[in-house]
């Protein structure tokens, strides 16, 4: 088939457009990988600062309970 001038044109410009399209396409894909292992990593430390958290609290508890234990034996 052939083009006329105007239409090799407008496939050249469709090209280009597609190339840009391709572009965009591909830096999203890499920055929502850096995304998705950040979230990833964001959580893994937050499950950890969770545990954290519960243990040192069940430790405080365990404090109080000991020490109103050493109240009542005053």
């Amino acid at each position: 088939m052939t083009y006329t001038p105007e239409q090799l044109a407008i496939i050249a410009r469709m090209g280009k457009i597609s190339a840009r399209i391709d572009a965009v396409n591909a830096a999203h894909r890499a920055a929502h990988g850096a995304i998705g292992q950040n979230l990833l990593n964001l959580g893994r430390d937050l499950i950890a600062a969770i545990e954290h958290a519960n243990e040192v609290g069940t430790l405080h508890q365990q404090h109080g309970d000991t020490f109103r234990e050493f109240l009542d034996t005053l």
